[in-house]
C-alpha cells in the first residue's frame, strides 16, 4: 500500500463518522429572495446545484443567510430506487434519514445545514433534485422568511392564482392544461409565500412538476415529455422537457385563491368561499408544522391571503375545465375581486 494511502485509510480510521471531510467547493445560490451558502466535496453535485438555483433572479450578495454543506460519500453503496425517508423534528432541529447513511440535518439556531448522500444516489440528477435537495430547502425555508403551503400556482405576467386541493384533485393536470391554454405554470406542490413590504409574494419550487400515471390518459404528450421514477411503492412522472416559460423562477403577486373538489359535480360550478371558512382551508394547506419562532410571520401572511378572493370548482375529471376556469379568472378586468364577472357566468368551458 502506498503512503498515500496509509494516510487516507487513517484518516477514515479517526474520522468514521465523515465529520471532518474537506468540502472545498463553494458557490452562493440565489433562493427565492435570499442567498445561501453552498459547500460540498464533488464539483458534480456544486454544478448541479448552481444550475438548479439559476432560475431565480439576482446576483448572490456576501450576505448569505444559511450554509448548506452537503458530503458525497463514495463509500456507501446504495442502488436505486431512492429508499424510505423518516424525519424527526425538535425545537430548532430536523432531522431527514433516506435508508441508514443517507440523511439531511438543520439546525436554525447556527443557520446551517448538512447532507451526506452516497455517490450512487447523486448520479441520479432527478431523484437528488427530489427528494434530496427539495427536502433540505424545506427545512430550511421557515428561516428564508418564507412560509411554504401545499398548492400549486398559475400565472400570467407575475400575477397569478394559488390553486389548492387535496391529493388526487387535479391540481398539477390543471396547472399543465392551463399551460396549454397559454397561462404559465409556475410552481407544483409548494407555493412559498412572502410579505414584501405589505405585498404578497409567491415562488416556486425548484423541482420538475410531478404527474401521477393517470395523467397520461389526458396528455399523451407526457409520456415524450417525462421521465418515470419508481419509489418503494408507487410510480409518478417527473416532468423533464419543460416549454420555456416566462419568469418561471420569479416571485408572482397572487389575485385569489381557487380551491379544486374533483369528481364533486358532473356540471361544474365555482362559487365563493366565505372568509371564515378560506382562514381554516389556509391553515389546514401550511405544507408542514413550522419552529415555533416562525409563527408569528406565518400568521401574518395566512391573514393577508385571507383578504383575498377565493373561490371553489366543483367539477367532474377533466382538468381542462380548471384551466379553463384559471384561464377566466386572470382573464377578468376586475383585479380587485376578479371572480365576479365568472360568478356571473358560470363559465367553465375548456
Amino acid at each position: 500500500m502506498a503512503m498515500g494511502e496509509n494516510v487516507h485509510a487513517e484518516e477514515v480510521k479517526n474520522d468514521p463518522m465523515r465529520r471532518f471531510v474537506s468540502t472545498p467547493y463553494a458557490a452562493c445560490l440565489p433562493v427565492m429572495g435570499s442567498t445561501v451558502r453552498l459547500e460540498t466535496n464533488r464539483p458534480k453535485l456544486l454544478s448541479h446545484m448552481v444550475e438548479l438555483f439559476a432560475r431565480y433572479p439576482g446576483a448572490p450578495d456576501r450576505c448569505p443567510k444559511f450554509l448548506w454543506k452537503i458530503v458525497v460519500d463514495s463509500d456507501v453503496k446504495f442502488g436505486q430506487p431512492w429508499p424510505r425517508r423518516s424525519t424527526f423534528s425538535d425545537d430548532g432541529l430536523r432531522f431527514a434519514q433516506f435508508g441508514q447513511r443517507n440523511f439531511l440535518a438543520v439546525d436554525l439556531e447556527v443557520r446551517a445545514g448538512i447532507g451526506f448522500v452516497s455517490e450512487s444516489l447523486m448520479e441520479d440528477k432527478l431523484g437528488l433534485t427530489s427528494p434530496f435537495l427539495d427536502n433540505l430547502f424545506c427545512l430550511t425555508v421557515g428561516a428564508l422568511g418564507i412560509v411554504p403551503l401545499w398548492a400549486n400556482c398559475v400565472a400570467r405576467e407575475h400575477r397569478g392564482i394559488l390553486l389548492f386541493g387535496e391529493a388526487n384533485s387535479g391540481k398539477t393536470s390543471a396547472s399543465y392544461a392551463a399551460e396549454i391554454l397559454g397561462l404559465d405554470f409556475h410552481s407544483d406542490e409548494g407555493a412559498f409565500i412572502e410579505l414584501d413590504s405589505g405585498v404578497l409574494r409567491s415562488w416556486g419550487g425548484f423541482w420538475p412538476a410531478t404527474f401521477r400515471p393517470e395523467a397520461l390518459q389526458f396528455f399523451p404528450d407526457l409520456k415524450d415529455r417525462t421521465d418515470c421514477c419508481f419509489h418503494r411503492d408507487f410510480v409518478v412522472y417527473h416532468l423533464v422537457k419543460q416549454r420555456p416559460r416566462s419568469g418561471s423562477g420569479s416571485s408572482i403577486q397572487p389575485l385569489c385563491c381557487l380551491f379544486l373538489e374533483r369528481q364533486a359535480s358532473e356540471i361544474p360550478s365555482v362559487s365563493r368561499v366565505a372568509r371564515h371558512d378560506l382562514a381554516r382551508l389556509l391553515a389546514d394547506s401550511v405544507l408542514f408544522q413550522d419552529d415555533e419562532r416562525f409563527r408569528e410571520r406565518q400568521a401574518k401572511v395566512l391573514n393577508a391571503l385571507e383578504g383575498l378572493p377565493a373561490y371553489v370548482l366543483r367539477y367532474g375529471s377533466n382538468p381542462a375545465v380548471a384551466a379553463a376556469t384559471m384561464r377566466d379568472l386572470l382573464a377578468a378586468q376586475n383585479y380587485t375581486d376578479p371572480g365576479r364577472e365568472l360568478l356571473g357566468s358560470q363559465n367553465t368551458r375548456p
